[in-house]
C-alpha cells in the first residue's frame, strides 16, 4: 500500500506546484471572499501538516517553529500578503517536507499502521496512525489543494 500512497503523494506535490506557478508573491494571500484560505495559507498549513505527520515516523521537520500558529488548523487565514513567507519559501518546504516523508515512510513497519494515532484531536475520526496518514497524504491534500483551484477561479485565473 505504501507505493500508490507515495505515488498519490507525489502527484499532490506536482499540483500544489501547477495550481501556484503563475501566481506572484503579491497576490498570494488574496482573498476573495472574507476567510478563504488563500494559497500561501493552503501551502503552508499543508507544508506544516506534513511536518507534523513526519514527525511520527522520525522525519526531520522543516517548517520554522513559528510557523504552527500561522497554519495550524485552528489558524484563520490573513489577507496580508507581508505576514507570508514567500512562495518560493512555502514551496520548498512543502517540497522538503514530501521528500522527508517519502523517504521514511518505506521502511515504517507495517505494524506501526495499527497504532493508535498521537493526535488526540483527532482519534476520533482517525483512530490508528495508518488512518492518520492516508487521509493527510490524500483527502486533507487534496482538499485543500481543490480549495486553491476555487481560489484561483473565482480571480478569473484558468484551471490547471
Amino acid at each position: 500500500m505504501t507505493n500508490p500512497l507515495l505515488h498519490t503523494w507525489n502527484l499532490n506535490l506536482g499540483y500544489a506546484k501547477r495550481l501556484v506557478a503563475d501566481i506572484p508573491d503579491d497576490k498570494m494571500a488574496l482573498q476573495p471572499a472574507p476567510g478563504m484560505n488563500h494559497a500561501a495559507w493552503v501551502l503552508g498549513h499543508l507544508a506544516c501538516t506534513a511536518d507534523m505527520l513526519g514527525a511520527m515516523i522520525g522525519a526531520k521537520p522543516v517548517c520554522p517553529p513559528d510557523w504552527a500558529a500561522m497554519f495550524d488548523w485552528n489558524s484563520s487565514p490573513s489577507s496580508e500578503a507581508s505576514r507570508y513567507p514567500s512562495k518560493a519559501i512555502l514551496l520548498k518546504a512543502l517540497e522538503d517536507a514530501h521528500a522527508g516523508i517519502a523517504t521514511a515512510l518505506p521502511s515504517v513497519p507495517e505494524a506501526r499502521w495499527s497504532e493508535t494515532t498521537p493526535l488526540e484531536a483527532v482519534r476520533g475520526f482517525l483512530p490508528t496512525l495508518g488512518d492518520c496518514f492516508v487521509f493527510v497524504m490524500a483527502a486533507h491534500e487534496n482538499m485543500h489543494l481543490g480549495q486553491v483551484s476555487a481560489w484561483r477561479r473565482v480571480q478569473g485565473l484558468g484551471r490547471v
